[in-house]
């Protein structure tokens, strides 16, 4: 299953790369630049993202640690995220291919681990959760930022079908009470949380996973949309907005540490 997984996640970010980097939200400056505040960075930091993409976070990050490294299973989001590093000329970042269920480094290195908008897409998120406990230094932070999925379950399988008819490499989207029994079973404690409503406009959301308004797919999953509207049944909290459909994601930003502070 891991295997199968991964090969649909590598065919879902290499055909998508460039336009997931161009269209991608969650990167804009205002929302990097809250999240990098949010991990309490520190001047001496060695940090790591797992499933880092194009690598906005880590060269953001970058400009506050002493060393920032990015990891991805798909060749071609490291192609995009050196670039973008060569672009910005920061020097103090690298950037590697890997697992985020095997990580390549040694145990109690990295002062900060972050994953980002990635674990909707394991299928064993705890197994990745662990590897990010296991490299974290004893006294260091893990910063976890995902969408959060409903807590009813009627409305949570409704957001799950739609979410993988748009990405096929979609597995499902935990909820508050799935990511915190995820953190308890690992001995981590949550030092902070947030939970952030972000508007989306569809047709953006979908030119980021490769889908034109023309192709079949388009259709498909903006007519599901439109068919959960009333009474919000997939909790997307969809609007008509003229030739677009505005939506709502809800992203949960978590602070956690190996030990209770």
């Amino acid at each position: 299953m891991l295997v199968a997984q991964h090969q649909t996640v590598q065919e879902q970010f290499t055909r998508t790369a460039e336009a997931f980097s161009r269209y991608a939200a969650r990167d804009t400056p205002e929302i990097l630049a809250e999240r990098v505040e949010f991990a309490e960075p520190a001047p001496d930091d060695f940090a790591l993202d797992v499933a880092c993409g194009p690598g906005k976070f880590v060269l953001a990050l970058a400009r506050r640690v002493r060393f920032a490294r990015g990891l991805d299973l798909t060749a071609e989001m490291l192609r995009q995220a050196r670039a973008f590093q060569k672009q910005a000329s920061v020097g103090n970042a690298a950037f590697d291919l890997g697992e985020a269920e095997r990580l390549p480094y040694a145990s109690d290195t990295f002062d900060m681990v972050s994953c980002q908008f990635a674990f909707h897409h394991l299928p064993r998120p705890e197994a990745a959760l662990q590897e990010m406990a296991r490299v974290a230094r004893p006294d260091g932070r893990l910063l976890l930022v995902d969408s959060v999925g409903p807590e009813d379950e009627a409305v949570s399988a409704w957001h799950n079908e739609i979410e993988r008819l748009r990405d096929p490499s979609h597995t499902v989207t935990l909820n508050v009470r799935s990511f915190a029994a995820l953190f308890e079973a690992q001995g981590l404690a949550i030092v902070k949380q947030t939970i952030r409503n972000r508007p989306r406009s569809f047709n953006q959301w979908m030119l980021r996973a490769g889908i034109k308004p023309s192709d079949t797919r388009y259709q498909a999953v903006r007519r599901a949309l439109e068919d959960s509207m009333p009474g919000d049944r997939a909790g997307f909290s969809a609007r008509v907005s003229s030739d677009d459909l505005e939506i709502v994601h809800q992203e949960g930003m978590f602070l956690l540490s190996k030990h209770v502070r």
